[in-house]
């Protein structure tokens, strides 16, 4: 009886433990292993936990034969160490995990595939087509890095990756066919870059139409890195517009009556004018003249500051100018997923005194990352 008990009894308990286990803070984050003492709030990171943040931080895996040795070794806080560290793990294939891991939660592709579309409009939005869309982001992300090119490059560019399908997006469907992806140079440049590709333009995208206002809020926010606050309860979508009185206004026209509106007009002239800059890509990405009204598209825009643009071509050319900028945003992004935490006001500092490395050598991606795996924040571990 206490044996038949027991086969009863353990498999509960196995499970309360496991439970615990799934949920504790040493299993769920990369901690110190020892105690700290009270009053302490920050505790160095001893060379095995400093292996696995770097390691799930550029390959989503344990470190590897060579890491870990030199964990064992106790040499891999050196700060040379671990910049040659950095350099050979995105130099690895397993280096396409901080596409699919922060790229994607950078650029706000993860429900690209689940995404809906009117398929009567857009028929070409297969499973396959956005694959596509997403392995050319990948592939863009990848040679940026893999080729430690400028910060600025994710913005101005003149290459990316296409295949057949996501080649008639383009236009280029007679110079490139077939399924698999290649590198293909740009001659147009209003393509090229983050702000151009099929990927980003449907992520900021309705499912019948393009909108303004969502591709203005991801060029402030996830290119620029500012804040955009929640638009305010009960104003009501485009669609709910008497129908009456816009039904001879453009999309841009329908738009811009957002600024009539006392509610909305504080955040809508900031935003509108950015994503007028890119109407010319309709809802999947494709260059047009017209929209869905058949009225001409008028790309004319401004950014904060009084920068005016009247195309793609123009509104990249002045981000791209913005070097500090661009490189400050991604540099916050990427710090703030290393560590796993929303970044604080002592974290700035940190930020900064990073720039200044950075802007030194052009911008590297490389080094952007190499510096943000050598930093105080990084190397340590704050106790809360």
């Amino acid at each position: 009886d206490l044996g038949r008990e027991n086969q009863l009894t353990y498999p509960a308990s196995l499970g309360l433990m496991l439970k615990a286990v799934l949920v504790s803070p040493q299993f769920l984050y990369i901690t110190p292993g020892t105690k700290t003492e009270a009053g302490q709030t920050i505790v160095p990171l001893d060379d095995h936990h400093l292996a696995s943040r770097l390691s799930y931080l550029l390959w989503s895996s344990m470190p590897d034969a060579e890491l870990s040795a030199l964990a064992d070794g106790g040499k891999l806080r050196e700060p040379s160490v671990l910049k040659a560290q950095v350099k050979r793990l995105l130099g690895d294939p397993r280096s396409r995990a901080l596409f699919d891991s922060f790229g994607v939660q950078w650029l706000g592709l993860g429900d690209l595939k689940s995404q809906t579309f009117d398929t009567a409009k857009f028929p070409q939005m297969t499973t396959e087509l956005r694959a596509a869309m997403v392995e050319e982001a990948r592939l863009f992300f990848e040679s940026i890095v893999r080729e430690n090119q400028s910060v600025v490059r994710f913005v101005e560019s003149d290459y990316t990756f296409l295949n057949g399908p996501l080649a008639a997006l383009y236009g280029l469907e007679k110079t490139v066919t077939g399924p698999e992806m290649r590198r293909v140079t740009l001659t147009d440049a209003n393509r090229g870059g983050i702000l151009g590709m099929p990927a980003t333009l449907a992520t900021t995208s309705f499912p019948n139409r393009t909108s303004p206002v969502k591709r203005g809020v991801w060029v402030l926010e996830q290119v620029l890195g500012e804040h955009v606050p929640p638009p305010p309860a009960n104003v009501p979508p485009l669609e709910k517009q008497d129908k009456k009185k816009v039904a001879n206004l453009t999309l841009r026209q329908r738009t811009e009556l957002h600024v009539t509106n006392a509610t909305c007009a504080n955040c809508h002239k900031i935003l509108d004018p950015i994503g007028f800059g890119l109407e010319n890509f309709d809802a999947i990405g494709r260059w047009r003249v017209q929209d869905d009204t058949g009225g001409p598209i008028d790309a004319a825009g401004e950014l904060p500051g009084g920068k005016h643009f009247t195309s793609p071509r123009e509104l990249k050319a002045i981000l791209a100018a913005r070097k500090d900028d661009l490189t400050h945003n991604l540099t916050e992004k990427l710090l703030a997923y290393a560590l796993c935490r929303t970044l604080e006001g002592y974290d700035e500092i940190v930020v900064d005194h990073l720039m200044e490395t950075i802007a030194k050598d052009d911008y590297r991606i490389q080094t952007l990352i190499s510096e943000i795996v050598t930093s105080y924040p990084f190397v340590n571990h704050r106790v809360h």
